[in-house]
């Protein structure tokens, strides 16, 4: 490896340049801009346009106010002991985040985000309703806007390459960054960069070496995640954390659009059956989240499976905005679907029979313990009313859930445990929050993302000046 070198001469300074405009970019630049230090925010792409943007659902917050209306019992402690026992996170990483998450949901309606308008749900894996209701494309409104009045400079087009680092202390002094696709200018931080650039799902050779059997599935996050701050951290030696585990499976997508959200069939009430009519999961999700229900469907016959509701679930529980351009197939009875799907209808129709038979006999189901319409909430819904409705699934990659380690103040760490100085990372880029084989807590990337990124910016500002 051959360092960059300090360059005789910076095109631009700031105290601190955060690399990434999203989930935990925004913020931390706004916590920077709090202490009266001077920010920049580097975004490759033209806009503002992070996987959060692609979101149908929103954060979740422990101990909330609207919790405490609605008679919710939940407290920062009980979503660190989720985090811990269903996440098998690192301890000291889910400490800092609920211990400061609560914070960063009252600063969050400070900024005009509205979270409990639309309402809350109760998201897979979580043993608490805590997750609200909004669109990723307001959240990242909110954040930007908060950001452009906190006096943040924003530089859109501007991709950061290289950090530039001291050889002899390895200190992180700035950035090599490429600008509008042309030139290349030298970035200076005089107290610390923050890398906040996102997962690398839309970089086929880092998927590749990490996630081999995720390289064909449908990438649904932004066009910006590249993996470039991941790069930029290993080249100085940044250890990581469940790197593995990074790229993994996300909401089953629609096989003809590639887009839709197809889980929130099952949220629905509906049920997931492979080409032979037999079901494979707990379409409720109430201990699995949907990831790992899609890595299941992966596993069946051909790759693919279907997503099948009746007319009172599309008339009643189903969330079309949620089912982007996906469009499900019609039948008056489920022999007709059946064969419309590719489906066996012999197989079909004797799954459903005993699923109908088990929620009237008793109470669930009895072949996958679905006790619960969606997440922690509601009873099964039998399919009993025609028409019926299907779609064919298939699996999709998102946010990530492994990257580089950081410690519990955001600083980026080696192999040995030890600070890389003047380097912090936030975001889907840094791991320690999902251990190998864990669920994941929808909702939590977006949350900890924007805690971790304020935090990050509280104490990049805390360097001193070099």
């Amino acid at each position: 490896m051959v360092p960059v070198q300090i360059p005789n001469k910076w095109d631009y300074e700031a105290d601190v340049i955060v690399v990434g405009a999203g989930t935990a970019g925004f913020p931390a630049a706004c916590e920077i801009a709090n202490a009266k230090n001077k920010v920049c925010i580097l975004e490759l792409l033209p806009m503002a346009a992070p996987s959060l943007s692609l979101i149908n659902v929103g954060p979740a917050f422990a101990g909330t106010d609207i919790q405490q209306k609605a008679g919710i019992k939940d407290s920062p402690e009980e979503y660190y002991k989720d985090g811990v026992e269903l996440g098998l996170g690192e301890p000291a990483l889910w400490k800092a985040f609920t211990d400061n998450q609560l914070d960063t949901f009252y600063w969050c309606q400070e900024i005009g985000m509205g979270l409990g308008k639309d309402g809350m749900f109760s998201p897979p894996g979580h043993r608490i309703m805590r997750a609200y209701w909004i669109k990723g494309t307001e959240m990242t409104r909110a954040l930007e806007k908060a950001a452009k009045e906190k006096g943040v400079d924003i530089k859109y087009s501007h991709r950061a390459m290289r950090l530039i680092i001291d050889p002899t202390t390895r200190r992180v002094f700035g950035l090599k960054v490429k600008v509008k696709d042309k030139e290349e200018q030298n970035f200076k931080a005089k107290k610390a960069v923050i890398l906040a650039t996102g997962g690398f799902g839309r970089n086929p050779e880092l998927v590749a070496e990490y996630g081999p059997y995720f390289l064909n599935w449908v990438p649904t996050m932004c066009h910006g995640h590249l993996g470039d701050g991941l790069k930029m951290a290993l080249e100085q030696g940044a250890a990581t954390a469940h790197i593995g585990r990074a790229v993994s499976g996300s909401f089953a997508t629609d096989v003809e659009t590639r887009t839709g959200i197809m889980d929130f069939v099952g949220y629905a009430g509906g049920i997931f059956v492979n080409i032979n009519g037999k079901r494979f999961a707990d379409e409720g999700m109430r201990v699995k989240f949907y990831g790992l229900v899609s890595e299941e469907g992966m596993k069946q016959p051909e790759h693919v499976w279907f997503a099948i509701i009746d007319d009172k679930m599309k008339k009643t529980t189903l969330r079309p905005p949620m089912m982007h351009k996906a469009k499900p197939v019609e039948a008056p009875t489920l022999e007709e679907l059946a064969g419309k799907l590719g489906i066996n209808p012999a197989g079909l129709m004797a799954t459903v029979e005993k699923y109908n038979r088990d929620l009237d006999t008793l109470g669930y189901d009895s072949e996958f313990d679905r006790r619960t319409q969606e997440g922690c909430i509601g009873k099964p819904i039998k399919l009993d009313t025609p028409p019926y409705y299907g779609y064919k699934c298939t699996g999709s990659t998102s946010s990530f859930k492994g990257g580089i380690k950081i410690n519990d103040k955001m600083q980026v760490v080696n192999q040995y445990g030890e600070v890389i100085p003047g380097l912090y990372a936030a975001g889907e880029i840094a791991g320690g929050l999902w251990g190998n084989n864990s669920t994941y807590l929808p909702g939590t990337m977006v949350s900890a993302s924007m805690t971790f990124g304020r935090l990050a910016g509280r104490n990049a500002v805390k360097e001193n000046p070099w």
